[in-house]
């Protein structure tokens, strides 16, 4: 695993979150990070998915988007606290970036916010970039177990020649499966990707993928593209030594907006459980309640419920009121109160952990007054399928109501 723990990246960024209202130029911020312009670019585009230009410009939106709504300060005051010479020139980049211009922002009901980038324990180096992936043959590997499914599916290609891939193919009964794609002569299809390499360790590859997907991409400037992600193995000696990760990507086309919208009364059926695969023992337990009372319950369920704090996650389905459950199975029915919500809409399907800690940090810098119950996700599915391009993930955070306050 590569780390971020360079005191020198830290104190570039919190210099720039310091002075954004001043002219920021690569010389100068180089030098404060020790490296050479180069370097600067290549270790900043690598952390954040951004360049510094980039990053810099949507900080500054950000922090003018925040005044723009919480205060009465005149637009060629803020354009000026946001280092921009002119209101000209921040009116065309506030339009570029947020989709309307700082006025229309004012008088409407959504919110932009870019969240400052923190440098952490799992920070991953990544890569985008055009890569190929060369012609290739699939041999299917089918196990009972999926620990250890990709060593073994490695093993009965015996003697390897040329590049080889992989990824988890689609399950056949409680047979699982791990595709091998073995390189063959061909010219290949080129197609961008963001790319890391870990050690062949199952724990480092597992949070090299949950970086890639729940906090670089989720706070980078591109999305994914839809198209199939792929593990290449790096041998040594006949053996995996390492894998580098391929992640398809695209350019976002807008950024994320979170808005305030009164929301209805939704119900559902939840189980609550704690420490290692909450998440999934969770939803496992209200599954096979449901399988066995209510199969037609989950045949028509459209909206899923997920809300994690802490190292305790909540799964659940939508229910009608009228569902009853029998005392002592550790499952309940809870009901989301009708009322105003800061709802994000999240099409990357990102962590709910993060997305609650990125909505807490949005209400308490616009000083919006808001429950202290964690923020929690509704999953809602499109025709009746299950895949990426089916499915929508929208966060919600109560809001206070204004009797209550």
């Amino acid at each position: 695993m590569m780390i971020y723990k360079n005191e020198n990246m830290y104190n570039l960024f919190r210099y720039i979150e310091n002075n954004l209202s001043v002219d920021l130029d690569a010389e100068l911020l180089s030098s404060i990070g020790y490296v050479s312009c180069a370097q600067l670019y290549r270790n900043f585009y690598s952390l954040t998915g951004h360049s510094v230009k980039e990053y810099i410009r949507k900080r500054r939106i950000s922090n003018a988007c925040e005044k723009i709504k919480c205060s009465d300060i005149p637009l060629a005051i803020i354009a000026e606290e946001s280092g921009y010479q002119t209101q000209q020139a921040f009116h065309k980049q506030f339009k570029n970036i947020v989709g309307m211009t700082p006025l229309e922002y004012r008088k409407s009901d959504l919110y932009f916010y870019f969240y400052p980038f923190t440098i952490n324990e799992n920070n991953f180096a990544v890569k985008v970039g055009t890569e190929t992936i060369p012609e290739y043959t699939i041999t299917r590997f089918y196990d009972s177990c999926l620990i250890g499914i990709e060593d073994k599916a490695i093993a009965a290609l015996g003697d390897i020649n040329g590049r080889v891939f992989g990824r988890h193919g689609k399950q056949i009964g409680n047979q699982l499966c791990y595709e091998v794609m073995t390189e063959q002569t061909g010219v290949g299809n080129p197609d961008l990707y963001a790319t890391c390499v870990v050690n062949y360790s199952e724990p480092e590859i597992d949070d090299a993928w949950n970086y890639l997907y729940n906090t670089w991409l989720a706070a980078s400037m591109f999305e994914e593209s839809g198209n199939a992600y792929f593990e290449e193995y790096i041998f040594s000696n006949g053996k995996p030594r390492k894998l580098k990760l391929y992640l398809p990507v695209k350019k976002r086309k807008t950024e994320q907006h979170i808005s305030i919208t009164t929301e209805n009364c939704m119900t559902f059926i939840i189980a609550q459980e704690s420490g290692y695969n909450a998440e999934r023992k969770s939803s496992e337990k209200v599954m096979t309640f449901l399988q066995e009372r209510h199969p037609l319950l989950i045949r028509n369920a459209q909206k899923f419920y997920v809300c994690a704090y802490g190292d305790v996650c909540e799964c659940g389905i939508e229910c009608g009121n009228d569902l009853r459950l029998p005392n002592g199975n550790g499952l309940e029915i809870i009901k989301i109160p009708a009322g105003q919500y800061a709802v994000l809409p999240d099409d990357r399907l990102g962590d709910v952990r993060m997305g609650n800690r990125k909505m807490d940090l949005w209400l308490k810098n616009n000083s919006i007054p808001h429950e202290s119950k964690p923020a929690f996700a509704v999953y809602e599915t499109l025709n009746g399928k299950y895949d990426t391009e089916n499915i929508r993930m929208k966060l919600y955070k109560q809001l206070k109501n204004d009797k209550n306050g």
